[in-house]
């Protein structure tokens, strides 16, 4: 039986980080992830170990930064972008943290200049102060929801296919962001 290497993970691991470091997921989400593996193989690598019995979130989260230095940006930020979107749709993530996690993304170079764009301005509505009644702040949701539609396909549960997702996402990508580019209020 092969056992798994820990750099197999490395985009998961790496999404795993990002959103930890905002509190977007629960520490427990990524051991229960790291049981798993570990209880599939006689044998396991030892950062497997690692996430299962880290004692907190920062120890986690450099398990996780030293094990997926090999992570493609490119695919690990839009994963990002389509996990928060479902976790939005759950109301499993504020929506002042997704903002947060979709601006530090905006800045990754492997994303579209077109991407970079629409994501930059979301964490804008700390600034300006605004509450949830407030209709800025409404129209802000709405605009990044159709933002992190196009990302929807992405899911933690299907991390072995975000590079077949992320190809086939690339075809029709900028089509879909001047879509909503268009509806952009910003622009």
């Amino acid at each position: 039986m092969k056992k798994t290497s820990i750099k197999d993970h490395g985009n998961l691991l790496k999404v795993f980080m990002i959103l930890l470091n905002y509190d977007a997921i629960r520490r427990d989400i990524i051991m229960l992830w790291a049981d798993s593996v570990l209880a599939s193989e006689e044998e396991s690598e030892y950062p497997f170990i690692e996430l299962s019995t880290s004692n907190n979130t920062l120890d986690t989260i450099q398990i996780l930064n030293r094990n997926s230095t090999h992570a493609d940006s490119e695919i690990t930020s839009r994963a990002v972008l389509g996990i928060l979107y479902h976790m939005l749709q759950e109301e499993k993530v504020a929506l002042k943290t997704a903002f947060e996690v979709a601006t530090s993304i905006s800045y990754e170079k492997q994303l579209t200049d077109a991407e970079q764009f629409l994501l930059y301005r979301f964490d804008e509505y700390i600034e300006l102060g605004l509450h949830e009644t407030n209709e800025k702040l409404r129209l802000f949701n709405t605009h990044f929801v159709d933002l992190l539609r196009v990302y929807q396909d992405f899911r933690l549960e299907n991390h072995s296919n975000w590079p077949i997702i992320n190809e086939k996402m690339k075809m029709g990508l900028e089509i879909q962001l001047e879509t909503v580019r268009k509806k952009y209020p910003y622009y």
